[in-house]
């Protein structure tokens, strides 16, 4: 009996692609440089040059290195603030051998955990925390977005090069702080949501007119759990892992930081998501929006 070839080929085909990560040392960015590592990609890991060198970061997680070959694997220094820094980086990456950087993940931003929280609101806001966020996660996100496009225009100009481009697309790092707010920190809501829509929708357009075959999306995870997220519920009373990942997430728990790099991936294979565009992928457990109230919090503030 003759064998039938199978009408579906369901690998994500990123063997040999260039992917370059920001942030790719945090606690989300190296399972996503795993994931893209196990596909075969070839990644280029952009993060703050002492973050690189520490590496501390990878403390009580599974090594990047673990079982898997290291010469597809390229770290660069940056500051993703700075134009010339973001330039260089990618000049570097560029220039590794890998070609042209054809899948960019904009993920570095200044986390929540590590920002002040405001116990009065938006009323005791700090001016300056609002200035950085907005510096490092809006303006660090548009200029490696920039870069990246750039890069691809310049690579249509030579016709070899074009012609081996393969999974162009931009994937922005968002959070569902960027859709709810966040209590105590608005620079970080508003900076999310400055990047997982008004920035995405722009690039939306631009992006097919230099390349057509090329996409962007976002993806937004709610709280992931990670070394830090259950360093904070050990830290933190019961009332505050409830409102996080539980009051209001229809599967009641974090997300596996696995589940967000599957889902990156996913955007970046364009065998799997060629049609996907422009779009804002939730990575939340089902978070049906923000906890208001603790249990008699209203009662309180109405006496």
């Amino acid at each position: 009996m003759a064998s039938v070839s199978p009408r579906f080929d369901l690998s994500l085909g990123l063997e040999g692609t260039h992917v370059l990560v920001t942030g790719g040392c945090g606690l989300i960015g190296c399972v996503v440089v795993d994931a893209f590592l196990a596909a075969g990609a070839n990644v280029s890991v952009l993060d703050l040059g002492e973050v690189i060198a520490k590496r501390e970061h990878y403390r009580g997680e599974k090594s990047m290195y673990e079982g898997l070959a290291t010469a597809n694997l390229g770290f660069y220094g940056v500051d993703i603030r700075e134009h010339e820094s973001v330039a260089g980086a990618f000049e570097r990456a560029e220039g590794s051998g890998f070609g042209p950087v054809e899948c960019c993940v904009a993920l570095a931003s200044l986390d929540l955990s590590s920002l002040p929280m405001s116990e009065g609101g938006i009323c005791d806001a700090d001016p300056e925390v609002w200035q950085s966020v907005f510096q490092t996660n809006i303006s660090g996100t548009f200029l490696t977005a920039q870069r990246w496009l750039r890069g691809i225009r310049e690579t249509l100009k030579e016709p070899g090069d074009a012609s081996r481009l393969k999974n162009v697309g931009l994937i922005i790092m968002g959070s569902e702080s960027g859709a709810f707010g966040v209590p105590g920190c608005p620079a970080y809501a508003a900076g999310k949501a400055a990047v997982q829509v008004g920035l995405l929708k722009s690039l939306a357009r631009d992006v097919p007119k230099v390349y057509l075959k090329g996409r962007v999306n976002a993806v937004a995870p709610g709280a992931v759990d990670t070394v830090r997220f259950r360093e904070e519920c050990e830290r933190y009373p019961q009332e505050w892992v409830y409102a996080e990942s539980e009051a209001t997430v229809a599967l009641a728990k974090p997300v596996p930081p696995e589940d967000v790099a599957r889902t990156i991936l996913f955007l970046a294979s364009e065998r799997w998501s060629g049609s996907t565009h422009g779009q804002l992928l939730h990575v939340d457990g089902g978070k049906m929006g923000p906890l208001v109230w603790q249990p008699g919090e209203a009662k309180r503030a109405r006496n």
